[in-house]
Parts: C-alpha cells; sequence; structure tokens
C-alpha cells in the first residue's frame, strides 16, 4: 500500500515584506504546487509567534511522496519565478519537511479542521492523544528535521496544549484567512 504524502513549509517573511508574501504565496505559489499531478491539496496556517519563530505553515497533501520526484515537480522548483526567488530569498524563516504519513495511512485532512497543532521531535510521537482533536495524523519526514512530526486537526483555537517534552518542537496554528 503506497502511503499518502505531505509537504510541509514553515515560514515567515521580513515584517515590512509580509503584504507581499502573502500576495504571492495564495496568487502564484499555491495555484503553482496545485498544478503539479499529484499534489492532492494545499492548505495555509499561521500563528501568533515571536518574530524568527515561523508564523506561516503551509500543508501539501500529496498522493505519495514520490510527487516530489517527479519531472514536473522538480521543473517546477529548480525553474522559480523571480517573484519565488524575491519571496523566499527574503524569508526570515524558511523550513520544509518532505514527509509519508505513517498513521493512518491513506487519512485525508479533517474537512472541519480550523486549528492545527504541529508537534516535531526526533522520535515518534506514541500514543498522543488531545481531547477535542478531530483526528491526529503521523508522519516521518525523508528530508527536514526534526525527522517526526504530528499534526493534530481541530475545529477551534482555544484547546488547551498539553506538554509533549521540552524536546519537542510544538505550535499552535488557525487557518490562515486573506
Amino acid at each position: 500500500m503506497t502511503r499518502r504524502g505531505l509537504l510541509l513549509t514553515m515560514t515567515e517573511p521580513p515584517a515590512a515584506m509580509e503584504e507581499e508574501f502573502n500576495a504571492w504565496y495564495d496568487r502564484e505559489h499555491i495555484p503553482e504546487r496545485l498544478s503539479v499531478p499529484g499534489f492532492r491539496s494545499a492548505r495555509r496556517w499561521s500563528a501568533d509567534t515571536a518574530p524568527g519563530e515561523g508564523k506561516y505553515l503551509a500543508t501539501y497533501e500529496l498522493d505519495s511522496p514520490q510527487v516530489l520526484m517527479t519531472p514536473e515537480y522538480l521543473a517546477r522548483l529548480e525553474g522559480a519565478t523571480p517573484w519565488t526567488r524575491r519571496c523566499l530569498e527574503k524569508a526570515v524563516v524558511f523550513r520544509r519537511w518532505a514527509c509519508e504519513q505513517t498513521a493512518p495511512g491513506q487519512a485525508d485532512p479533517h474537512p472541519a479542521a480550523n486549528a492545527l497543532l504541529l508537534v516535531c521531535g526526533e522520535a515518534p510521537l506514541e500514543n498522543a492523544a488531545l481531547p477535542g482533536a478531530l483526528q491526529v495524523r503521523h508522519f516521518r519526514a525523508s528530508e527536514g528535521e526534526p525527522r517526526y512530526l504530528s499534526l493534530f486537526e481541530l475545529a477551534r483555537m482555544g484547546t488547551a496544549v498539553p506538554a509533549f517534552g521540552t524536546d519537542r518542537l510544538v505550535r499552535l496554528y488557525r487557518a490562515y484567512a486573506a
């Protein structure tokens, strides 16, 4: 059985460039990525963070992790537009994870999710539960650090975030609205 893939990016533009960055993401970048065969969907998220901690998160659902090795995807990655180069070169934060969904292997994002809790670490999150979560999906990254990610999909912000340990990146994002 082929498992689903996920491309996840954490970004943050300089404050003076935020409006342009969001316009680029919404008008050029996401439509371009969704035109690649195997990209199932894309969604943006935002968090209230201190500067330099990764204000924006994008989740790109893939048919499989191998989509990121196709000629169609690589051509877009290597043939970045001038606007793409400008926005990414100026980014204060840019982190990227290419992942395989490990559990449940074929689950789609929950359609009612309006918030997302990202938990990353060097070991898988075992038996994790979060009261009020619509679902949790677990991933192993073939590219990006740390190697293990869990996405808790929530109906709304305001869920109490439990302690997952000091060795994990834990961040709560809300659905991005332009």
